[in-house]
């Protein structure tokens, strides 16, 4: 497993271990022992309450979102928490679809071919930084976990 990862498990216990007593008993034993048992050793993590001021990992923050998801919520609130990241998916999915439909990939007239460079031009001009979102980044830690689990068998 990366380091990155064993580092974020490490980030991730110090701040079950600092949890109320009545969420930790939310948390499955058995994600608990995984935690354990897949963090750093070797990296001791400083984190100190209130966490939002806490320079934390982007992974720790996945995982964080995948406790309060899974574990933490009330099943009412964990289906609106579904249904919005499943919105958030369809729309994503939509956008690309129209972007790279097979139907007009090829199709170039020569009133659009003009509207394209200037869309070009526009997007070289301005510098967008889009960051990945929470359920994806999520979905890719638990891939590469299990990818690399897959790879040690």
């Amino acid at each position: 497993m990366k380091k990155e990862y064993r580092q974020a498990f490490s980030e991730v216990d110090a701040i079950i271990n600092m949890m109320p007593l009545e969420l930790v008993n939310k948390i499955p034993r058995r994600f608990i022992e995984m935690v354990r048992e897949e963090k750093d050793i070797s990296y001791n993590p400083i984190i100190k309450e209130p966490l939002e001021e806490e320079k934390l990992m982007n992974e720790t923050i996945i995982i964080l979102g995948l406790i309060y998801r899974d574990f933490l919520v009330s099943k009412e609130k964990r289906k609106e928490l579904q249904l919005s990241d499943a919105e958030e998916l369809r729309q994503v999915e939509e956008e690309i679809r129209e972007k790279y439909n097979p139907d007009n990939l090829f199709k170039k007239s020569p009133n659009t071919q003009h509207i394209e460079e200037d869309k070009k031009k526009e997007e070289l001009t301005s510098l967008v930084v889009q960051e990945e979102k929470w359920y994806q980044k999520i979905w890719n830690v638990i891939k590469n976990i299990f990818h690399i689990e897959k790879k040690k068998n």
